[in-house]
């Protein structure tokens, strides 16, 4: 599924752009979620591809995994095997440094399945996850969260300044799972537009359309903006049991995603890329 090396760093190491982030004052990680209304195993495809796309240019990543497992039919279960969930973390049952598990060179992984149900029994409780990862000494310059069902107090406990995408299928029942992110991003984005990319319906004109009915709905029954970052094509394959297609993405969208979460990471593997040729 991936190109994953064995890791040779270790969690609590240093390097140059830890250095940077200590000099210009930004002690945190950088904190993206992939909203999406895809199907589960799509959505954390998309997280981890970016999150490759981002570590092979040089930066640290975690890949946080909010996908329930019921969400999901042909990974199987998890991309890397766990033993401790992030709901444990901030429950205080156990430490960061236990849940976060380096997967690659510059790549680890958690997942984060139980951190809602502790949230709402009251015994998830702060410092955010980029704080306990600085004071863990976890060095992470980008964190990546893939979800199929934000909720805006769980997102809340991972940054105080936390980015957002919403990744809308366009067949009808992705668009109403779509509007029902949109309800609950838009507490947080406080009447600014909320980015949305369409991936899926064989063409520009459909992942547009797809998009305006999006935007109306959300309009109409929110008053909340969206702001259309594009359309990217998916393929359907159907299985041998007649059940539900399954989605495959192209690759082209890892890269896409890696340059609207860390522009100037997916600028530095392009240079390194152009002198290795």
């Amino acid at each position: 599924m991936t190109d994953l090396q064995t890791s040779t760093t270790g969690l609590g190491s240093s390097d140059q752009a830890a250095g940077l982030r200590q000099l210009f004052g930004e002690g945190f990680a950088r904190v993206w979620c992939l909203v999406s209304s895809l199907p589960g195993d799509p959505t954390v495809m998309v997280a981890l591809g970016a999150a490759n796309a981002l570590r092979r240019a040089g930066q640290r990543v975690l890949l946080v995994d909010e996908v329930p497992l019921t969400n999901r039919n042909l990974l199987g279960g998890t991309p890397f095997p766990v033993r401790y969930d992030l709901g444990q973390a901030f429950a205080g049952s156990i430490g960061i440094e236990k849940v976060v598990k380096p997967v690659g060179d510059r790549l680890w992984y958690c997942v984060a399945t139980k951190l809602r149900r502790a949230k709402e029994d009251k015994k998830a409780r702060p410092p955010t996850l980029a704080q306990r990862l600085q004071a863990a000494g976890i060095d992470i310059d980008v964190v990546i969260v893939a979800s199929t069902d934000p909720h805006r107090g769980t997102h809340q406990l991972f940054a105080d300044d936390m980015e957002y995408i919403l990744i809308s299928g366009t067949d009808d029942e992705a668009i109403s799972r779509s509007l029902h992110m949109v309800q609950e991003l838009g507490v947080l984005f406080g009447g600014d537009p909320i980015p949305v990319l369409t991936v899926g319906g064989g063409s520009a004109e459909a992942g547009q359309a797809s998009f305006d009915t999006l935007q109306e709905r959300a309009y109409e029954l929110m008053d909340q903006p969206l702001e259309h970052q594009g359309w990217v094509r998916a393929m359907q394959f159907a299985s041998a049991e007649g059940e539900d297609a399954s989605m495959l993405v192209p690759a082209s969208l890892y890269r896409m995603m890696a340059g609207k979460i860390f522009p100037e990471g997916v600028v530095q593997d392009h240079n390194a890329n152009a002198e290795a040729t």
